[in-house]
């Protein structure tokens, strides 16, 4: 009999320095009743072996790693995990650590009290201003142009059922227009969303491939405010 309530999507690309750190932060959580998917999402470092090595250094119970020959997209690597999640219970974070892996927890405890239609988001505290307002503009704008109102959109974790993700799925994008798109369908379909505060901390490794630069946030910015349209257009 699958034990498995809860299953936690983590999609890593290129971030093999950050991932002991993750394995070690995520073996306290270890239990029969959590699901750890790990997603190489077609990493070009040494992610993969990385991963294998430590896997097996820092044991962790129901540890599944998916691998993604080559990267085609942050929410390409997070569908592919979701699809194989074994939980009543599903949600995705990031490999980057800033914010706390013990997020997920709190997460799947307020879902499990939560009715049906319900979606658990973190909202993200710490931040500095020029993130605040950009994450505030975004969200006016999401709100402005779709009527439908929402806030820090691309903060993790989010937590939902496994009925609504499958609700959801077929028209799943594969960028990072996911985070949007899930927040969107739950509006649609009247899912309450509740936010829960989530210190944000500071990259230790890496890059932000989400909007750490000023480049990469308006890359994003671009990418977000053509999906937004691509809604508004199909919701006419």
């Amino acid at each position: 009999m699958n034990s498995i309530q809860y299953s936690i999507v983590i999609p890593c690309y290129n971030e093999e320095e950050n991932l002991e750190l993750l394995l070690n932060s995520i073996q306290p959580l270890s239990n029969k009743n959590l699901q750890i998917i790990i997603v190489d999402n077609g990493s070009t470092d040494n992610s993969s072996k990385a991963l294998k090595t430590l896997s097996q250094k820092i044991p962790i119970k129901n540890l599944k790693i998916v691998s993604v020959k080559d990267n085609l997209g942050y929410g390409y690597g997070i569908i592919k995990g979701l699809n194989q999640a074994d939980g009543t219970f599903l949600g995705w974070t990031h490999a980057d650590l800033q914010t706390d892996i013990n997020d997920i927890i709190t997460g799947f405890n307020l879902i499990k009290g939560s009715s049906e239609k319900t979606i658990i988001k973190g909202k993200r505290t710490n931040r500095g201003i020029f993130d605040n307002i950009f994450t505030i503009l975004m969200s006016i704008i999401c709100t402005i142009i779709l009527k439908k109102s929402f806030s820090d959109i691309n903060a993790q974790p989010k937590i939902f059922r496994q009925s609504f993700y499958l609700k959801i799925r077929e028209e799943a994008p594969t960028d990072f227009s996911l985070d949007l798109y899930l927040l969107f369908m739950a509006k649609k379909l009247k899912y309450d969303i509740i936010d829960f505060p989530v210190f944000f901390n500071k990259r230790l490794h890496g890059e932000a491939k989400g909007g750490g630069s000023i480049k990469t946030k308006l890359k994003l910015s671009i990418r977000t405010f053509s999906y937004i349209l691509d809604i508004y257009r199909n919701e006419k």
